[in-house]
């Protein structure tokens, strides 16, 4: 009879356990009213330094004022697809290889092309060549990690400027939300007052793009509001623009715009960077100071370029400049 009774005592007490840890189970389970957290996709984040452009993909956009000297290499107009436009080795990507970087950089530099005549409808530059040709449709890949533009006359370029580049902005936005512009600025914007320039300030506050104003910087050495720190030359607009045509760009103005540009994407300092490649013909055959000089300064026309770039005081001080205006331009 005891045995009986403490079975069922110890029956009722094992029963009265799994009844109280049900209701804890139950407590448990009830639903919280808790506001929960969602995740989200983190901000793009832009490298910074050689990882900037380190296996990246660029293209410059513009015409004569880019290639005359060198950023990028000539092309006729007649070329016109993406294949045979693509892996450029001009100058911009010789200074990459310089710093251990590979780039693949895009030229759609079009000699005698205002903006409008590549983007927005067909072209009208009335040349044989490329007359009625949609240049964008030839873009069939339009994933880019930086655009350069360069515009030029720009006519139409009246009123608000970051409204007129929308289009192209938005053409490489499409494949790439995360694309970043910037705008060049050739030396004949500033010299001839074109409107558009009096309004790059709008494009880096309202969106974004980085100004390389080179065309300022070197417009501003020649008028003598600027000076060339330690220079041991005197620099005027023959020092930066052939005598052959007096407006396209010489060899040390393209290599300022390359400079510019590279330093702009990665954040480096153009203090030190090489320069050694602009006068190495076995790169490319343009790639020849004296030549250039005998080609474009004919009659013996005056010029201090080749002697700048055997100066490397000078050269210093170019560099200098140029973190001094990139900073000037995109505060």
């Amino acid at each position: 009879m005891k045995k009986l009774l403490c079975l069922l005592l110890s029956l009722i007490l094992l029963l009265s356990m799994v009844a109280c840890g049900g209701e804890e189970a139950k407590e448990t389970a009830k639903p919280t009213t808790e506001a929960t957290t969602t995740t989200t996709e983190p901000a793009f984040v832009r490298p910074t330094g050689k990882e900037a452009l380190q296996g990246k993909k660029i293209i410059f956009i513009g015409n004569s004022y880019t290639f005359w000297g060198q950023t990028v290499l000539f092309k006729d107009q007649d070329v016109l697809t993406q294949a045979e436009r693509s892996y450029d080795h001009g100058y911009f990507y010789q200074l990459c290889k310089k710093n251990g970087i590979e780039v693949a950089v895009t030229n759609w530099t079009f000699g005698g092309h205002d903006l409008t005549a590549m983007f927005g409808q067909p072209c009208n530059k009335g040349d044989e060549k490329c007359q009625d040709e949609y240049h964008e449709y030839y873009l069939q890949d339009n994933y880019f990690d930086y655009v350069c533009i360069q515009p030029y006359r720009e006519k139409e370029f009246t009123g608000d400027i970051v409204t007129h580049l929308e289009y192209i902005m938005d053409f490489f936005r499409k494949a790439n939300p995360n694309v970043h512009f910037l705008l060049l600025v050739p030396q004949m914007a500033p010299e001839r007052g074109y409107d558009w320039y009096k309004q790059i300030g709008k494009l880096h506050e309202k969106a974004g793009v980085t100004i390389c104003n080179w065309g300022g910087m070197l417009h501003d050495i020649s008028e003598g509001d600027t000076q060339v720190p330690g220079a041991t030359l005197t620099y005027d607009r023959s020092s930066f623009v052939n005598s052959k045509d007096d407006h396209h760009e010489n060899l040390l103005a393209g290599y300022i715009t390359t400079l510019m540009v590279y330093c702009a994407i990665t954040g480096e300092s153009a203090v030190g960077q090489p320069y050694d490649f602009v006068n190495d013909s076995s790169l490319d055959p343009k790639f020849d100071l004296l030549a250039f000089k005998e080609k474009n300064y004919p009659d013996n026309g005056v010029t201090n370029f080749v002697e700048a770039f055997a100066s490397e005081a000078d050269m210093q001080g170019f560099q200098q400049l140029v973190d001094q205006y990139l900073q000037e331009y995109n505060k």
